[in-house]
């Protein structure tokens, strides 16, 4: 007999949740697939980037994946959809604007650091199609904060192209090697400074950074760009 709510309507049946995984293997959806595709993206770079790789990610045939993504482009499509649908949204306060927008790079930070390999996706491949009006809010917002500031539009232009080359710069190079070292190689030792001793005498300057450079962790360096951003904004102002 079907239980009715307090109006007298039946009472929908409940929908059963896919399961995760069945017989050992994940449960096909187009999001599991375009999250095992960031994994190959953040591993071995778009190049790597194939139907054939996804499907052995998975431990499926690239004829499964078919049932769920047409093709690659449409598996490319899915990638930026649930690689944005992870972006932080920015929650900006003029009022204390200097700590927000700090707490704002660092979760953007942290985004670029969840999906490597992205920047090299969009290096590669024309991603604009896949453009839409819900991907570009986190940007149209961030302007926002900087015009609310009483930046010229030129100068809040400025402002938001540089706080997003500054973070996604970050993160690509200094964030990179210590994330994802080439093998064999040591993250920690790695300051940009030349390691070698037979250069020191033709590197004066470089050499008197060896020490202070190998005291200061990517934190600690990020938060001096973070510094240096809000000064830049602060002097726009």
């Amino acid at each position: 007999m079907a239980t009715t709510d307090d109006a007298g309507a039946a009472a929908a049946p409940r929908r059963r949740s896919r399961p995760e995984f069945r017989n050992g293997r994940p449960t096909l959806t187009r999001e599991r697939i375009a999250r095992a595709a960031l994994e190959i993206l953040g591993e071995a770079g778009p190049a790597e980037l194939t139907m054939r790789a996804v499907g052995a990610r998975l431990g499926v045939s690239p004829r499964a994946l078919y049932n769920y993504v047409a093709d690659r482009r449409d598996l490319l499509k899915e990638i930026v959809a649930v690689c944005q649908g992870d972006r932080p949204r920015p929650q900006l306060d003029t009022a204390h604007w200097q700590e927000s927008l700090r707490a704002y790079c660092r979760a953007l930070r942290a985004w670029y650091r969840a999906h490597p390999g992205m920047l090299a996706l969009a290096r590669a491949e024309d991603l604009t199609p896949f453009a839409s009006t819900e991907m570009s809010r986190p940007d149209d917002a961030l302007v926002g904060f900087f015009l609310d500031l009483g930046l010229s539009p030129a100068n809040a232009y400025r402002a938001w192209t540089i706080t997003v080359l500054q973070v996604s710069g970050f993160t690509e190079v200094w964030d990179a090697w210590h994330d994802r070292p080439p093998a064999g190689a040591d993250p920690a030792a790695w300051t940009g400074v030349p390691p070698d001793p037979a250069a020191d005498a033709q590197l004066p300057h470089l050499r008197r950074l060896a020490a202070a450079s190998a005291a200061e962790p990517p934190d600690e360096l990020f938060e001096t760009v973070l510094t240096m951003l809000v000064a830049g904004v602060e002097a726009m102002m």
